[in-house]
């Protein structure tokens, strides 16, 4: 969408675009807080200087959460008042108010109305649902495993030979974590045979 619109020119080409998965955090919701809104100096141990959150960083940009519903209620609160008033506090800060306007995108697994606050989902003006990647053409997941493929021989930079059983089980198996799972698959794949290939001295990377 980011692309799309500077494409468009619906958007500049400079405007900053800051990427947070809010599951990185899940079991320190403190940090997580503290990685999106920012903190001041003492506001909890280990906070030994003020420092900016991705909001600020994000500042007349697009701030893109992913795994949204890991983000406590605290947190989704925090969000709302800042789409609402466009302002926030840093975390230890109580008499100072700071100014932000971003446009927020947000990705989640779960379904919005069981993991996001009512009143939080009030104030998202569009959900665009992607259907799982089982009911999708296997043309389309065909596409997807070329290019995941591709990026990896380019990582790499070598040559990948993959065998007509490894593409139709990739075609065909159960894949409930959608296009991150099948990503995950290929790249482990990819890894292991890499790894063959260096100490068996072969030709090429057969997957």
């Amino acid at each position: 969408m980011y692309q799309f619109a500077k494409l468009v020119q619906r958007i500049p080409a400079n405007i900053p675009f800051v990427f947070f998965n809010c599951a990185d955090y899940v079991n320190n919701s403190q940090l997580l807080m503290a990685q999106l809104f920012g903190y001041s100096k003492g506001a909890f141990t280990g906070a030994e200087a003020d420092k900016a959150g991705l909001v600020e960083k994000a500042n007349q940009g697009i701030l893109f959460l992913d795994e949204i519903h890991r983000l406590p209620p605290e947190g989704q609160e925090l969000l709302f008042y800042i789409m609402d008033k466009g302002i926030f506090r840093r975390l230890g800060e109580t008499d100072m108010l700071r100014q932000a306007e971003v446009m927020i995108i947000a990705a989640t697994t779960e379904k919005p109305e069981s993991a996001l606050l009512g009143t939080f989902r009030r104030r998202i003006p569009m959900v665009i649902e992607i259907p799982p990647i089982s009911i999708r053409p296997l043309s389309e997941r065909f596409a997807l495993i070329q290019e995941f493929f591709r990026k990896e021989a380019h990582r790499i930079m070598s040559a990948i030979e993959v065998s007509q059983e490894a593409v139709r089980a990739l075609l065909l198996f159960d894949c409930p974590g959608n296009i991150g799972q099948l990503l995950s698959v290929i790249q482990v794949a990819c890894a292991k045979a890499f790894l063959s290939h260096v100490i068996h001295q072969a030709e090429c990377i057969k997957i």
